[in-house]
């Protein structure tokens, strides 16, 4: 099985949607054609400017776009937020996300939806694999470094499983391969 066909299984596993793209062109209208279904706002972690206008041709007012570190009180009424993992672990299925400032993090962690965008050469067998990632973001600065492994889960002591209660109900990944 390639590194590529584990990751995508272990993270549906997880309660995680992987829909395949073959570039980021064809992500961003995807992602446009999810948050017009949502018909709600789209909140975005820092990217470079092209991707953000890209995204708002894309949208063509359809939604409210908030762009990168936009405030706290924007990013709670996103009803979906749009990230750019620094890498997929396949041994877990898990999404990297390095992020330098507080409302890039919460992006991912507010909106009902998280929505991300991840190319499959950024995928790598082990979470040893990433410490060097990790490594590299800790020279820059403070940062956070979180693994998202499918929708937000918690348990109570009948271990009741419940999905979405304290983050996003959905994670819907979309992989340039």
């Amino acid at each position: 099985m390639s590194i590529v066909s584990r990751f995508v299984e272990r993270f549906e596993e997880q309660g995680g949607l992987v829909e395949r793209v073959d570039s980021l062109e064809e992500a961003i209208s995807r992602v446009a054609d999810e948050v017009r279904r949502l018909q709600a706002p789209l909140a975005v972690a820092s990217c470079d400017r092209e991707l953000l206008r890209a995204l708002e041709v894309e949208l063509e007012g359809a939604v409210e776009l908030y762009p990168p570190r936009s405030p706290l009180s924007l990013i709670e009424r996103a009803g979906a937020g749009l990230t750019f993992p620094a890498a997929g672990v396949a041994e877990t299925g898990s999404i990297l996300e390095i992020c330098f400032d507080d409302a890039d993090r919460l992006v991912s962690a507010l909106p009902p939806t998280h929505l991300a965008y991840l190319r499959s050469n950024s995928i790598v067998p082990s979470l040893l694999d990433v410490a060097g990632t990790i490594r590299r973001a800790s020279q820059k600065g403070p940062f956070s470094a979180t693994l998202i492994s499918g929708p937000s889960r918690t348990g109570d002591i009948e271990l009741t499983i419940v999905k979405g209660v304290h983050g996003p109900h959905t994670v819907k990944l979309f992989l340039e391969v």
